[in-house]
C-alpha cells in the first residue's frame, strides 16, 4: 500500500497536478514519524488533492505498462537499496524502470566522464570495463553520449551487463534497437528518476534537463562499488560536480585515471581521488573493491 501511495503522491501523469518533488516528500514523511501513511492522514488539501488524481494516474500506468516501462518505489523489495542506504534524502521516492529490476543482485563499477571524448578517453574506457568483465562486475552509467555511451556499449558488446540512470525520456531511449534488444535479453536495465508524462520533457527546458542530470549522478556513485572518473574539466560541468559531490559524502570509492593533460582530473586527486594508471593496473577487482 505505501508503494502505491508514493507512487500517487510523486508521480507526474501529465495532469494540472505539481507532484511532491524529492525533497517535499523526505521533509513530510520525517514530520510524520517516517510514515507514509502518517503524509497520507494529515488530510493536508494539497496530499488530499493528489491523492484524487486516480483517473490520471491509472491511465499512465497502463500507457507505461505498454511501453514496458514500471515504477519502483522505496517501498518495494526490488528498489535499488544502495541508493536508499547511501544517499538518504538525495535517494529518489520512485524511479522508472524499463528491463530486468534483479540487477539489484549484480555488482557494478561505475563510469563517468566528458560528453566531448577524445579517441584515447574511449580507449582508456574500453580497457578498463574489459577488465571489470572479466573480474565479474558490470558497468553504470549515465548513459549520455562520451564515456558513459562507450562504457555501456562495450560491457554489452562483450558480454557484460550494464544500469543506465539516465535524465532524459525512457520512452525515447527504448525505442533505439540497440538498447532495446540489450533491455530485452536482460543485459540492460534502464532507471530514471524523470518521468515519460513530466511537463519539463514536453517544454523540452534546458534547465530542466541540466538538473535531471546532475540529480541522476549521485545515483550513479551510489549504485556502483567504485567509480572511475575518465576525465573531467576544472570546477565546471557534470564530471566535475558529481565528482566532487562523491568524495565529499563518501558515496563509493572515486578513482580517477591520472591523465597529466586534464587539469579537471589533476585537481580531483588532489581532493582524495585514487589515482589510476594508464595501463589500469590498480583498476583490478582485489584493489577496487578492497574498501567494500
Amino acid at each position: 500500500m505505501d508503494s502505491d501511495y508514493i507512487i500517487t503522491l510523486c508521480g507526474s501523469f501529465g495532469d494540472d497536478c505539481s507532484p511532491l518533488s524529492r525533497s517535499e516528500f523526505w521533509k513530510l514523511y520525517h514530520q510524520h514519524g517516517n510514515s507514509v501513511q502518517g503524509i497520507v492522514s494529515s488530510h493536508d488539501e494539497r496530499i488530499d488533492r493528489l491523492l484524487k488524481r486516480s483517473e490520471a494516474r491509472a491511465s499512465s500506468l497502463e500507457a507505461l505498462h505498454g511501453l514496458g516501462i514500471r515504477i519502483l518505489t522505496f517501498a518495494d523489495d526490488n528498489f535499488p537499496r544502495r541508493l536508499f542506504t547511501k544517499l538518504g534524502d538525495f535517494c529518489p521516492p520512485l524511479l522508472y524502470v524499463c528491463g530486468d529490476v534483479s540487477f539489484n543482485n549484480r555488482r557494478y563499477a561505475g563510469y563517468v566522464g566528458s560528453r566531448n571524448a577524445e579517441d584515447a578517453d574511449i580507449r582508456w574506457t574500453k580497457m578498463m570495463v574489459a577488465k571489470n568483465i572479466r573480474d565479474g562486475f558490470g558497468v553504470v552509467s549515465g548513459g549520455a553520449r562520451g564515456i558513459d555511451t562507450a562504457a555501456l556499449e562495450h560491457a554489452l558488446t562483450n558480454g557484460g551487463y550494464a544500469v543506465a540512470y539516465v535524465s532524459d525520456n525512457l520512452q525515447t531511449r527504448i525505442q533505439e534497437g540497440f538498447t532495446r534488444e540489450c533491455v530485452v535479453n536482460g543485459q540492460l536495465t534502464l532507471l530514471s528518476h524523470v518521468s515519460p508524462f513530466a511537463p519539463q520533457l514536453a517544454k523540452k527546458s534546458k534547465a530542466s534537463f541540466v538538473g535531471a542530470a546532475m540529480e541522476r549522478n549521485k545515483f550513479i556513485y551510489a549504485q556502483s562499488a567504485a567509480t572511475a572518473v575518465v576525465r573531467s574539466d576544472y570546477r565546471k560541468g557534470g564530471t566535475w560536480a558529481g565528482a566532487t559531490e562523491a568524495l565529499r559524502h563518501k558515496w563509493s570509492p572515486v578513482f580517477v585515471w591520472d591523465n597529466d593533460k586534464y587539469e579537471g582530473n589533476r585537481e580531483l586527486i588532489k581532493l582524495g581521488g585514487i589515482p589510476l594508471s594508464d595501463d589500469g593496473k590498480r583498476l583490478l577487482a582485489a584493489d577496487l573493491f578492497s574498501a567494500l
